[in-house]
């Protein structure tokens, strides 16, 4: 039987060095056809060791094939890749990666260690935020976990692909955050908003955020969405903005997209806000915002014309606009102030204090899981620890427990 050839080969290079090589197939390319790769050591043993070590990781699996991809192209690649991310969430992913690809964009990404990524979040928790040229206030640990979380998901999609071996990102300790408990209103701060807002234009407008909806999903109402004989309105429609640009979109899921009944209150408001429209529409003649549904096609904006919540002239407010006027009335009103989007966690505290069902609260809410209601949207409030001991003391007492109220 003929001896079989050694795949090493000795290369004895023109200055008299000698070095030893060896082809190796490592998969298959995009085309069908075979992988080969050359390798060259200094010694026989290290391009057996190495040659071992390529053939036991392609038959585990695990064979990383050499690259030069940088983490800023990892990075690219991945957002491409993630076709049904919104145009608000792409941005949101985009700013947050910002901080991975200035420190460690330009390196390869199979040369990336623990040690990296660890010296990456000290400086962003020393002095991570840029403001032009200059560095100022520390990044906090949400931000840099943030960060992390979408950094580690970009990695991991090139473990998977086979062009990295493990996910270092991982091993990274994660900074230590603290909770903060959201603030929210009580029942009576409820109330007194409203009455305070009660004389406001856009009365039917802060009704609605004390209801829970978005404020995307009052700006993006339309008035063919609200059926008042019916006492309904569906909400299909938000309106938001991303990086200056206001853009309407449909909501993120099937869940987002609901149908709720309006109360009398609310039936009430919307009347008097639509001919208070009709008003503003016959006294503004010609300057009044012309119908329009169709979006731009490259922007993504949307002309004036069908909407709820408008100013004088039929148009639109932008969102910003929106969340500032809310704070300005609670600060005006002698209130707690509470970001607008508190109002929604308000609803569902409230909801679920008076005993609503989770999976109604999630509902009514547009959430896509109960639990996930359950864990962000509920909220202990004032006197509700001294209602809970209450409670006890009464059990403990043998007392019949009081039936729960209805919303």
């Amino acid at each position: 039987m003929a001896r079989r050839t050694d795949p090493i080969k000795r290369v004895e290079l023109k200055d008299g060095s000698v070095r030893y090589r060896f082809v190796i197939d490592v998969g298959r390319k995009p085309d069908g056809k075979r992988d080969q790769k050359t390798y060259t050591y200094d010694s026989l043993k290290e391009a057996r060791a190495e040659r071992a070590r390529i053939i036991a990781a392609r038959a585990a699996g695990t064979y990383v094939r050499p690259g030069k991809a940088t983490v800023a192209e990892t990075i690219d690649a991945w957002l491409a890749g993630k076709r049904n991310l919104s145009a608000g969430t792409r941005r949101t992913y985009t700013d947050s990666l910002k901080h991975a690809r200035e420190h460690i964009g330009h390196l390869e990404l199979q040369k990336v260690t623990k040690a990296n990524i660890d010296a990456m979040v000290t400086k962003l928790l020393a002095s991570g935020r840029r403001v032009g040229n200059v560095r100022t206030s520390k990044l906090s640990p949400r931000t840099v976990n943030a960060m992390l979380t979408l950094l580690a998901a970009a990695f991991e999609d090139a473990v998977k692909q086979g062009f990295l071996g493990r996910n270092v990102v991982k091993l990274a300790e994660r900074p230590r955050q603290s909770t903060t408990e959201m603030r929210t209103w009580t029942a009576d701060n409820a109330a007194a908003f409203l009455q305070a807002v009660q004389s406001e234009r856009l009365y039917a407008a802060w009704q609605f955020s004390l209801y829970g909806l978005r404020r995307g999903e009052v700006l993006g109402l339309r008035w063919s969405d609200v059926d008042l004989v019916a006492k309904t309105l569906t909400v299909c429609w938000a309106r938001t903005s991303v990086a200056g640009v206001v853009v309407e979109k449909e909501p993120k899921t099937e869940r987002g997209r609901r149908t709720l009944p309006l109360d009398d209150e609310l039936v009430d408001a919307l009347t008097a806000l639509q001919l208070r429209q009709r008003e503003e529409r016959d006294a503004a003649g010609e300057a009044y915002a012309k119908p329009c549904r169709l979006a731009d096609p490259v922007t993504g904006e949307v002309c004036a014309g069908d909407h709820v919540v408008v100013d004088e002239l039929g148009h639109p407010y932008r969102p910003e606009w929106y969340g500032d006027r809310f704070e300005a009335l609670a600060k005006r009103a002698g209130l707690p102030v509470i970001r607008l989007h508190d109002a929604r966690h308000t609803c569902g505290s409230l909801m679920h204090a008076r005993g609503v069902p989770t999976a109604d609260i999630s509902k009514w809410l547009g959430h896509a899981t109960a639990g996930f209601t359950l864990n962000t949207y509920v909220h202990s409030q004032d006197g509700a620890l001294a209602s809970a001991g209450e409670t006890l003391r009464k059990a403990l007492q043998g007392s019949p427990a009081a039936p729960k109220s209805a919303v």
